[in-house]
C-alpha cells in the first residue's frame, strides 16, 4: 500500500513520544513492504512559510513544511491553514491509498478532509488533547488541570496568544487588520470562538476511517465532546525492535536507591512536584537524577530550577541524546514521572516496563491506565506531594517491593507488532 504520515515533527529534529511512535510505525510498515512517506511540520521563523524540505529518514522519504505556530494572526489560523492544505494535496497527487494522521498542531486539521477527498482510507492516532484545547494539555499557565472543558474558562486561558495573533493580524496588512477589527474580534473573543474550534476540529477527526488512541481515556474524552464512538479502538505505542533490545534490565536495586525523572521539564511534567516530595530522601539512603531540559524556553526554566536546588542528593543532568536513553533508563532503579496534565500512553512507561524498572505514576489519565493493566509500580494521588513522597519512601522500607513490581503483567508490544494490527485496519 501507499502510505503517508502526517505529523507534527519528526525524527531526527523532533524526537517526543508521538514523533517516535509514527516513525517507528513507518519503519515497521516499510518493512512490511509497504510503500510509507511521511508530510510533517518543520521549520522555524527563519525559514520562509511554507517552504517545502525534502529528506530521508532511515529510507523513508519525509517532506517537511515550515510553518509556525508563532506566525498565527487569529485562533482560526492556528488549526487552519490553506497554504499548508495545498501543498499536502500536492503530496497525494501521486497516488495514496492510507493516511495515517498522529499529529496537525502547526499544520491544518482539514488534511484529513483533503486525503477524504483524494480517496484515501484514513486512519487518526490522537495523542494529547490538542483537538479539544487551544494549549494541547488541558492545563493552564496558573498551573491548573482542567478536569472539564468550560469554552469560557479556555477563552481567559489564551488571552495572551489573543494579544500575540491581533499584532500578528495589525502588522501583516495594518489598514486592511483596522477595518476588519471587528469581525476579528467577533473571530477570537469568548466562549463562542472556542465552542467553533472544538465543533470544527471533531468534525474534521469524524471524517476518519478509524480514530485510535494508546489509552482509552483520551478516546472517551474526546467521545464526551462530539467523536463518534463508533469509529475508535485503542491501539497501543509500538516500541522500536532496537530500543527494546538495548533496554538491558539490572539485576538489583542500588545503594543509595537511585530515582529519576526522563523527558522534557515542561511545568506540566510536575518536576517542581518531585522536588518537593523527594526533599529529605537523601539522607534516607536514595537519590534523584533529572534527565531533560525546557525546550520550549531553550532551556531557561529547567536551568533556573536546577540554579535553585541545594539538595545534594538530587543532580540535573541536562539534555541528552536518544541515542543514550537506554543508557540514561539503566542508571535509574525507580522511574518517576509526575505529571500534572492527563498523560496520554508515554512511551517512556514502555521503555521502563522493558527494562524492568518500577514506576511511581501521577494516578489519573493514561498513566493510571497503564499502571492499572501493568501492575508495574505505584500511583500517588495527582499534584499531591505528600502522596508522592510515601510511595517513594516505600521503595526504601518495604523489603521485596522493587522486585515485586518490576515486571510488568502485560507485554510491551513492538512497533512490527503494532504495524501488523495498523496493516490490518488499513485494509478494512
Amino acid at each position: 500500500m501507499r502510505i503517508v504520515t502526517v505529523a507534527h515533527g519528526y525524527p531526527p529534529n523532533e524526537h517526543a513520544g508521538a514523533e517516535l511512535a509514527a516513525h517507528w510505525l513507518d519503519r515497521a510498515l516499510r518493512e512490511r513492504g509497504h510503500a510509507v512517506r511521511a508530510f510533517v511540520g518543520g521549520g522555524g521563523r527563519e525559514v520562509p512559510a511554507l517552504t517545502r524540505m525534502h529528506e530521508r529518514v532511515d529510507g523513508i522519504p519525509v517532506t517537511r513544511v515550515a510553518t509556525a505556530l508563532a506566525r498565527a494572526t487569529s485562533l482560526r489560523a492556528t488549526y487552519l491553514d490553506a497554504g499548508v492544505r495545498a501543498a499536502f494535496e500536492r503530496e497525494l497527487a501521486g497516488g495514496v491509498d492510507v493516511v495515517h494522521f498522529h499529529h496537525t498542531i502547526g499544520l491544518s486539521v482539514d488534511l484529513v478532509a483533503a486525503a477524504k477527498a483524494a480517496g484515501a482510507r484514513v486512519i487518526f492516532t490522537l495523542h494529547d488533547f490538542w483537538h479539544l484545547c487551544a494549549r494541547g494539555q488541558r492545563y493552564t499557565p496558573r498551573g491548573e488541570v482542567c478536569a472539564t472543558i468550560d469554552p469560557a474558562k479556555c477563552a481567559r486561558c489564551i488571552r495572551g496568544k489573543r494579544v500575540h495573533w491581533g499584532w500578528n493580524h495589525l502588522v501583516r496588512a495594518p489598514l486592511a487588520g483596522l477595518l476588519t477589527l471587528p469581525g476579528y474580534l467577533r473571530e477570537n473573543l469568548g466562549a463562542g470562538a472556542l465552542r467553533r474550534r472544538t465543533a470544527e476540529m471533531i468534525a474534521q477527526l469524524n471524517q476518519a476511517d478509524v480514530i485510535t488512541a494508546p489509552s482509552r481515556f483520551v478516546l472517551d474524552e474526546h467521545v464526551r465532546h462530539g467523536l463518534d464512538a463508533s469509529r475508535t479502538q485503542v491501539v497501543p505505542n509500538g516500541i522500536d525492535p532496537a530500543v527494546a533490545a538495548a533496554l538491558a534490565p539490572h539485576a538489583a536495586p542500588r545503594t543509595p536507591l537511585r530515582f529519576g525523572y526522563v523527558g522534557s521539564l515542561l511545568p506540566s511534567k510536575g518536576i517542581d512536584l518531585l522536588l518537593a516530595a523527594f526533599a529529605g530522601l537523601g539522607a534516607r539512603g536514595a537519590t534523584l537524577a533529572i534527565h531533560g531540559t525546557s525546550p520550549w524556553d531553550g532551556g531557561a526554566w529547567e536551568r533556573r530550577i536546577a540554579a535553585g536546588n541545594r539538595d545534594p542528593a538530587i543532580r540535573f543532568h541536562g539534555r541528552f541524546g536518544r541515542e543514550r536513553f537506554a543508557e540514561v533508563l539503566s542508571s535509574l532503579d525507580v522511574l518517576v514521572l509526575p505529571s500534572r496534565w492527563y498523560e496520554n500512553a508515554p512511551i517512556t512507561l514502555d521503555e521502563a516496563a522493558l527494562g524492568r524498572l518500577p514506576v511511581i505514576v501521577a494516578d489519573h489519565g493514561g498513566m493510571a491506565e497503564l499502571l492499572r493493566a501493568r501492575a508495574n509500580g505505584l500511583g500517588f494521588r495527582p499534584g499531591d506531594a505528600a502522596s508522592l513522597r510515601d510511595a517513594m519512601v516505600r521503595f526504601l522500607d518495604e523489603p521485596g517491593l522493587w522486585d515485586r513490581l518490576r515486571s510488568p503483567a502485560q507485554p510491551v508490544p513492538t512497533a512490527p507488532e503494532v504495524a501488523a494490527r495498523f496493516e490490518s485496519l488499513y485494509r478494512r
